[in-house]
């Protein structure tokens, strides 16, 4: 009896196991190590308006984006930064990306990018502000390697504005070259409030000057000026200057170098110069484009800028596409390009988009 017993309960138990497994399908093993971000070109979104949006920068904590980029959104007649969050993640079974437009991501990661949202009430004026550029101390300009160090959330941005009149560069940061903690502080970003923002003058002249970027070595700037009459790339060979040192020099460096980047320049407009590693975007209304300002890029090889390569008809269009950058994310074997673009279908006027890429690129 007792046998017949403990042999219908494994029957019993093994039929819940069959149930169980028709209704939810083969345990697989995982298929996929590294996710790809698709080749065809999407839309962000919830994160457009129906006004114009365009000229983003993007600091990366796990894979969650911090956006920060220029809007009209409201009715506004000038435009603002804006920071917004999008997480990308993909499944290890079937390779599928989703994006999400309003993540969590944890505690760690909204402390650590909610500075960037004082850093965009800080640069806004009642004039253009434009192609913002981010920097984190601990993750960009490695001055620490602990991810809870006392430099956690300290950020460098760099953006233009006409507030004067013309397109001026200025900067503006949180980095506390000797953090305090204060006592009943709520978090341990509580107390980093950004600096008034101040022009980086060895880069501006009496023309328009924006969209700075710097160089893998971190001691070079690349930006765009019509100093010269059209738009061309320049770049700014800084003395050697230590992370920790950015924020105080950049605004007082006098008689630094600067020259024309003649490979990436041409006689029609080249702007939104921006690097990350060897690989150098930017977008340009030059001839042999297919239509309004397309984008391009260049390798940096034996020492220079190769030859500018349009990306070609499965990213560009007729219309304009603008303010190029990459953003590398964890467990993904390409790059994600965003950038602007005023093509049909949007929200209206210039949405983001994204298009994954290859790392390198011939």
């Amino acid at each position: 009896m007792l046998l017949k017993h403990c042999t219908m309960k494994r029957f019993l138990f093994l039929s819940l196991l069959l149930a169980i497994a028709s209704n939810c399908g083969p345990l697989l093993p995982d298929q996929y190590t590294q996710g790809q971000f698709p080749e065809t070109v999407e839309n962000l979104g919830d994160i457009n308006s129906v006004d114009d949006d365009y000229n983003s920068t993007s600091h990366v904590v796990g894979n969650i984006m911090a956006l920060v980029f220029s809007s009209k959104r409201g009715g506004r007649t000038d435009f603002d930064f804006v920071h917004e969050s999008l997480e990308t993640s993909f499944n290890l079974r079937n390779g599928a990306i989703t994006f999400d437009s309003h993540p969590y991501g944890g505690l760690d990661v909204v402390e650590e990018q909610s500075p960037l949202t004082w850093a965009t009430g800080k640069a806004n004026s009642n004039a253009n502000e434009l192609g913002p550029y981010i920097r984190s101390f601990t993750h960009d300009l490695n001055i620490s390697t602990s991810y809870s160090d006392t430099h956690f959330g300290e950020y460098l941005m760099l953006f233009a504005s006409d507030r004067t009149g013309n397109l001026d560069i200025y900067l503006t940061h949180n980095y506390q070259s000797s953090p305090t903690s204060v006592s009943g502080l709520s978090s341990r970003v509580s107390n980093k409030v950004f600096v008034d923002p101040k022009p980086v003058s060895f880069l501006n002249s009496l023309y328009d000057d924006a969209y700075p970027t710097f160089d893998k070595t971190n001691q070079t700037i690349y930006f765009t000026s019509n100093r010269a009459g059209s738009f061309d790339v320049y770049k700014a060979t800084l003395p050697t200057l230590s992370p920790s040192a950015l924020p105080a020099q950049l605004t007082t460096l006098a008689d630094v170098p600067i020259e024309k980047v003649t490979a990436l320049s041409s006689s029609a407009d080249d702007k939104c110069p921006f690097i990350r590693g060897d690989k150098l975007v930017f977008t340009s209304n030059r001839p042999g484009g297919y239509g309004g300002f397309d984008l391009y890029y260049s390798q940096w090889t034996s020492g220079g800028w190769s030859a500018p390569v349009n990306f070609g008809p499965a990213i560009n269009t007729k219309y304009d596409e603008y303010r190029p950058i990459l953003v590398s994310v964890n467990q993904f074997s390409n790059q994600l390009m965003l950038f602007s673009s005023n093509r049909p279908g949007g929200k209206g006027g210039f949405d983001l988009y994204r298009v994954g890429i290859p790392i390198n690129q011939p």
